[in-house]
Parts: structure tokens; sequence; C-alpha cells
């Protein structure tokens, strides 16, 4: 049995069923702390800029306006 959606009358998402399975395994990663191990190390990048020569605090609001704009 597959995670299965609920639809209203307009085709609107309104609610989930999930299989009891996944549900006890969901519940117990929730109370024991999910630390499932990961490949990817975010210490490995810090210090990533400091050798470049750019205005980092320039670059990081260029790079936020890239989302920003409409």
């Amino acid at each position: 049995m597959d995670v299965q959606y609920v639809y209203d009358e307009d085709g609107r998402q309104t609610a989930v069923i999930v299989p009891i399975h996944l549900w006890s395994k969901m519940s117990r990663l929730a109370k024991e702390g999910h630390k499932e191990k990961s490949d990817w190390d975010p210490s490995k990048y810090r210090g990533m800029y400091k050798d470049l020569k750019i205005d980092v605090k320039k670059e990081s609001a260029a790079l936020r306006d890239e989302w920003t704009r409409a």
C-alpha cells in the first residue's frame, strides 16, 4: 500500500493516508532524532571564499537579488 491523497470536490489535497508501517518508522525516527548518515559535509566548505579577491557581502547580496527578481 502506498501513500494515498484525499482530495476535496475542487481537486485540492485535504489529507494523506499513510500506511502504518511507514507511519511507525517515521514516528520512531522523529522520537529518536533523525541521525541518518550523510555524505555531505558542510565543514569542507568553511572559508572557501577567504582566498578570493571579492567583496563577499556584495556578492552574497547579488546572489540574493537573483532570487527576488520578478
